[in-house]
C-alpha cells in the first residue's frame, strides 16, 4: 500500500508573519475610504473607527492565539469550532468559508488589482473582469506548484505593499508640512444614535481592511514550531499593520477634502498625486495592484488549506482532502477555490461582497473567541502554551462588540445580510447529506 504524501513543514516565522501582513494589507485600506465617508463626514471620527478597529482585532487575535497554540493543526478556526462546537458547526464554518467569506475575499482582491493596473496599463472596457480570472487562475497554479512558491511570492509582493503605506504616509506628511493640506476639522461630533448607527456601518469596512490577522493560523502543520510561530505572527502582524493603517487613514484626511472623500475611490493615488505630481498617482496605482495581488496569493494559499481540513473530517469534500503527490499541496480544493471566485467576479460587486461576506464570517469568529472562555471552564487544567492577555475582557468585549455589529447591519444592510446567512443556511442540508454519505 502506496504511502499517502504529506504537507511540507517548510515556513519560518517571518514567511508567516510577512503571510498575515500580506493578507490584511489588501485593497480596502486604499479603497474602502470613500465608503466609509459615505456614512461618516468626521476626519477625526474617521481616524478613531481605524484605531477602534484595530484594537478590536487585536482582543480577537489575543485570543485566536491561544486557540492557535493549543490546537496546532491546517485548518485554523474551522479546527477550533469542530473541537469545541462539533462536527455540524464546523462543517457549516469550512461550507460559509467556501461559499460567502473566503472566495469573496479573493474576488474583490483580483476585482481591484485588475481596476488599478487600468491606470497603469490602460485596457478596453470588459477586460477587467477577464484580468482578474486570469490572475486568479495563475496565482492558483503558482501555489498548486508548492508551499515555497506561494510564501516566495507572498514574501516578495508583502515587501511591495508595506512599501506602498510608508509612501502614502510620507506624502500626507509632506503636504501637510508644505501648508498644502485639506485643513481637517479633528474634532469630534456630539454622541447620537445616528452617528453609532452609521460608525457599525463604516465598520464593515474598517473590519474588512483589518481583516487576515487568522491567516497563520491555516498553515499550522506547514510552519516550523507552529505552537510558538502562529501566535507570535499573528499579534506581530496585527499590530504593525494597525499603526501603518491609522498613520494612512490620517494621512487620507490631510490630503483629501471631506466632502470630496465619498466620491474619490482611488483615495491612495489622489494623496501621491498630490505630494509629488501626476506620475505619483500611476506609481501608487500600480503598487495598490501588486498589493491586491500579493494578498489575493495569501488568501488562495490558505483557502485551499481550510477546505483540505474539510474534506479530511466530511465525506461529502473528501476529495478535497487529499495531496498532491509531488506537490504536496491540496490542489483540488485549490482549483475548487478558484472556480467560485470566478463565478463570484463575474457576478458581483465589491459593496455587496464587503457586506454579506463580513457578517456572515462574523458569527463564527465570535464562536471561536467565545470558545476560548468555554474551555477555559470545560477544561481548566488543560495546558495551554499561550494564554490570552486580558481573559475575560479581551473575549468579552471582542464577542458583545461583534453581536452589535451584526445586529446593527441587520437594521442597516438587511438585504445584503440576510443574502449571507442565506448561504450559510444552505450548509445545513449538506451537512446532512455528507453524515448520510458516510452511513
Amino acid at each position: 500500500m502506496s504511502r499517502q504524501p504529506t504537507l511540507l513543514r517548510s515556513l519560518t516565522l517571518r514567511d508567516a508573519t510577512m503571510l498575515v501582513i500580506g493578507c490584511i494589507v489588501g485593497v480596502g485600506i486604499f479603497r474602502s475610504a470613500s465608503s466609509i465617508a459615505n456614512h461618516l463626514q468626521s476626519p477625526g471620527l474617521i481616524v478613531l473607527l481605524w484605531v477602534l478597529g484595530g484594537l478590536l482585532s487585536l482582543c480577537g487575535a489575543l485570543c485566536y492565539a491561544e486557540l492557535a497554540a493549543l490546537f496546532p493543526s491546517t485548518g485554523g478556526d474551522y479546527v477550533y469550532i469542530s473541537r469545541i462546537y462539533g462536527r455540524f458547526w464546523g462543517f457549516l464554518f469550512g461550507w460559509t468559508k467556501l461559499f460567502v467569506e473566503r472566495t469573496g475575499t479573493i474576488a474583490i482582491l483580483v476585482f481591484f488589482f485588475a481596476e488599478y493596473l487600468s491606470r497603469v496599463m490602460p485596457y478596453p472596457p470588459g477586460a477587467g473582469r477577464a484580468l482578474a480570472v486570469g490572475a486568479t487562475l495563475l496565482l492558483t497554479w503558482v501555489n498548486v506548484a508548492g508551499v515555497r512558491w506561494g510564501a516566495l511570492v507572498q514574501n516578495l509582493f508583502t515587501l511591495v505593499k508595506m512599501a506602498a503605506l510608508a509612501i502614502v504616509v510620507l506624502a500626507g506628511i509632506h503636504l501637510f508640512l508644505g501648508n498644502a493640506s485639506a485643513s481637517p476639522d479633528w474634532s469630534l461630533p456630539p454622541v447620537k444614535f445616528s452617528t453609532v448607527q452609521s460608525m457599525g456601518v463604516a465598520l464593515v469596512f474598517v473590519l474588512f481592511a483589518y481583516g487576515g490577522w487568522t491567516e497563520a493560523a491555516y498553515i499550522a502543520e506547514e510552519v516550523q514550531d507552529p505552537t510558538r510561530t502562529v501566535p507570535q505572527a499573528m499579534l506581530q502582524g496585527l499590530v504593525l499593520t494597525g499603526f501603518l493603517y491609522v498613520a494612512v487613514s490620517a494621512a487620507y484626511m490631510l490630503a483629501v477634502p471631506i466632502a470630496a472623500l465619498p466620491s474619490t475611490p482611488l483615495v491612495a493615488a489622489r494623496v501621491v498625486e498630490g505630494a509629488i505630481g501626476p506620475w505619483g498617482g500611476l506609481l501608487m496605482a500600480g503598487l495598490i495592484a501588486c498589493s491586491a495581488f500579493g494578498a489575493a496569493n495569501g488568501y488562495i494559499l490558505t483557502g485551499g488549506r481550510i477546505l483540505y481540513a474539510l474534506g479530511q473530517d466530511h465525506a461529502l469534500f473528501a476529495r478535497l482532502g487529499r495531496l498532491h503527490p509531488k506537490h504536496r499541496t491540496p490542489a483540488l480544493a485549490l482549483w475548487v477555490n478558484a472556480a467560485v471566485v470566478i463565478v463570484l467576479v463575474c457576478t458581483k460587486t465589491f459593496d455587496q461582497i464587503a457586506t454579506y461576506s463580513t457578517v456572515a464570517i462574523t458569527v463564527f469568529y465570535v464562536m471561536a473567541v467565545a470558545g476560548v472562555i468555554i474551555l477555559r471552564r470545560r477544561q481548566p487544567k488543560l495546558q495551554r502554551p499561550y494564554r490570552a492577555w486580558g481573559y475575560p475582557w479581551t473575549a468579552l468585549l471582542f464577542c458583545l462588540t461583534m453581536v452589535g455589529f451584526i445586529a446593527n447591519l441587520w437594521i442597516e444592510a438587511p438585504k445584503d445580510t440576510a443574502f449571507g446567512f442565506g448561504w450559510m443556511a444552505l450548509g445545513i442540508p449538506l451537512y446532512w447529506w455528507s453524515q448520510r454519505s458516510v452511513a
